[in-house]
C-alpha cells in the first residue's frame, strides 16, 4: 500500500493558488483515474480536476472556501485502505469589543454678561445667576440688570430646548456575517488591484443614435428569417474594433517591471457579464475577423456559459480591450474600471429619447452615453479624446463599419 500526495497544479497563467469550491468525493470513496474529485475556483473561473491516479481517497487537502496555494497538498490518495477523517476546523473567536469612553460630565456656566454690566449689578447688589438675560445666547443686558434692581418683571426666558426625541430601542437580532469567498473574492481583489495601480482617466460622448436604432432594425428584419435578433452589443464591438486599430496604444498593454509597450496584433474583446455569483467576463476572441452575426453568436454562447459558471479558462483569457454594456439593465453612465494588464475600456449605457436642438429646433433623438477610461500612463487625454470620438463618430453613423477591414 502506497499513498500519492496529489499537488494544486497551475491550472491559469501564473496561478497562485485556488479556493476550494466543492469536493465531489469523500475520505475512503473509491476513485478513477481521470474522474473528476473537486472543483477549484481561480482567478478566471471554476476549473474541474480530476484524480491523477485511481485508489482510494485517503485525505481532503483543505475544506469548500479553503484557499490552497499551488504546488501544496490538495489529496491524498492511497491505492488501497479505509482513509481517517479530517480533523475538524478549529473555532474561531471574535476580538472582544472595546469599552465604551466615558461620558463627559458638562460643568455650570458662568452667566454671560459685559464689564460694564457686571458692574452695574455689583453697584446695585444685584445677582446675575438670579438673572434671565435677554441678549443673544442668554446674555444677560444692561436693562436686565436694572429691571431686576427695581423689582420689575424679568425679561422673557428664553425659549425652553425641544423636547430630546424619544429613545427607541434597537432592533432584536444579529448582523450576518459571511465570509468573502468565491467569485465575488476574485472581482474584490482584481477591482482593488486596477483601481489601486492604474491612474484612470474617463471621458464622454452623447452620441445621436437614430441611426443606430434604424441600422440594428434594419438588420434584424434581414435576420428573421434565420432566428437571428441582434442586439446592440455586436455593433458596439465592430465600432471598438475600428478605433482600436486606427489608435493602437488603447489595444495594448504596460509591463512597468519590463518597461515595455506591447502592442497586440489581436482584437480579443471582453465582455463584461453580469451572473448570479459576480461579474465575468469572457472574450470574443479575433472579433476584427468575425461578422456582426459572428460576434452576436459568440456573445450569447460566451454568456450563457458565464451565467451556467461553464466557462472555460481558455475562453476568459486573452482579452486586450473590454466593453461594459451596464445599458442592458438600464444604466446610463457609469465610470468603467480598466482590466489590467488591458489599458481601456469601454462603457455603454441605454438609448433614451432626449430632447437636442437640430437645426435650432428641439427634436426628440434617441441618444445614447458613451463613456471610455484608460490608463493615463499610456494615453493622455488628447489620445483618449481622439479614440473616444472615433467609437462615436462610427455608431453616430454606423455605414462606417463598411470601410472597416
Amino acid at each position: 500500500m502506497s499513498d500519492f500526495t496529489y499537488n494544486l497544479p497551475d491550472v491559469g497563467e501564473g496561478l497562485s493558488e485556488g479556493e476550494i469550491v466543492h469536493w465531489h468525493v469523500s475520505p475512503g470513496d473509491t476513485v478513477a483515474a481521470d474522474q473528476i474529485i473537486v472543483d477549484v475556483q481561480t482567478d478566471k473561473a471554476v476549473v474541474e480536476i480530476p484524480a491523477p491516479v485511481a485508489g482510494v481517497m485517503k485525505s481532503l487537502g483543505g475544506s469548500p472556501g479553503d484557499m490552497v496555494p499551488v504546488g501544496a497538498m490538495l489529496a491524498v490518495i492511497e491505492t488501497e485502505g479505509a482513509a481517517p477523517k479530517p480533523e475538524p476546523e478549529a473555532p474561531r473567536t471574535e476580538a472582544p469589543k472595546p469599552a465604551a469612553a466615558p461620558a463627559q460630565i458638562d460643568a455650570g456656566k458662568r452667566p454671560l454678561a459685559s464689564p460694564a454690566t457686571r458692574k452695574l449689578a455689583a453697584e446695585l447688589g444685584v445677582s446675575l445667576g438670579d438673572i434671565v438675560g435677554s441678549g443673544p445666547n442668554g446674555r444677560i443686558t444692561r436693562d436686565d440688570v436694572q429691571r431686576a434692581a427695581e423689582g420689575g418683571a424679568p425679561a422673557p426666558a428664553a425659549p425652553a430646548p425641544a423636547p430630546a426625541a424619544p429613545v427607541i430601542a434597537p432592533p432584536s437580532g444579529e448582523d450576518r456575517v459571511e465570509p468573502l469567498r468565491g467569485l465575488r473574492r476574485q472581482i474584490a481583489n482584481s477591482m482593488a488591484t486596477a483601481w489601486r495601480d492604474i491612474p484612470h482617466i474617463l471621458t464622454t460622448h452623447e452620441v445621436d443614435a437614430t441611426n443606430l436604432v434604424a441600422a440594428r432594425a434594419a438588420l434584424n428584419e434581414e435576420l428573421a428569417a434565420d432566428g437571428i435578433k441582434l442586439s446592440y452589443l455586436p455593433l458596439f464591438v465592430k465600432a471598438c474594433v475600428g478605433a482600436l486599430k486606427r489608435f493602437p496604444a488603447f489595444n495594448a498593454s504596460l509591463d512597468m517591471e519590463r518597461q515595455e509597450i506591447v502592442y497586440r496584433h489581436r482584437y480579443n474583446v471582453g465582455i463584461a457579464t453580469a451572473t448570479p455569483d459576480g461579474l465575468i467576463v469572457p472574450v470574443v476572441h479575433d472579433a476584427d475577423r468575425k461578422s456582426v452575426v459572428d460576434i452576436a453568436r459568440d456573445i450569447e454562447a460566451l454568456a450563457e456559459a458565464a451565467r451556467a459558471r461553464k466557462v472555460t479558462v481558455a475562453q476568459l483569457q486573452g482579452g486586450t480591450f473590454t466593453i461594459s454594456n451596464y445599458g442592458s439593465y438600464g444604466g446610463t453612465f457609469g465610470t468603467p474600471i480598466i482590466r489590467p494588464p488591458e489599458v481601456a475600456i469601454a462603457g455603454f449605457g441605454a438609448i433614451r429619447d432626449v430632447v437636442v436642438p437640430v437645426d435650432g429646433v428641439p427634436a426628440v433623438r434617441p441618444n445614447l452615453t458613451l463613456v471610455v477610461s484608460c490608463d493615463h500612463r499610456l494615453n493622455d487625454g488628447e489620445h483618449l479624446g481622439a479614440f473616444s470620438a472615433a467609437i462615436a463618430a462610427t455608431l453616430a453613423n454606423p455605414v462606417r463599419l463598411l470601410g472597416q477591414a
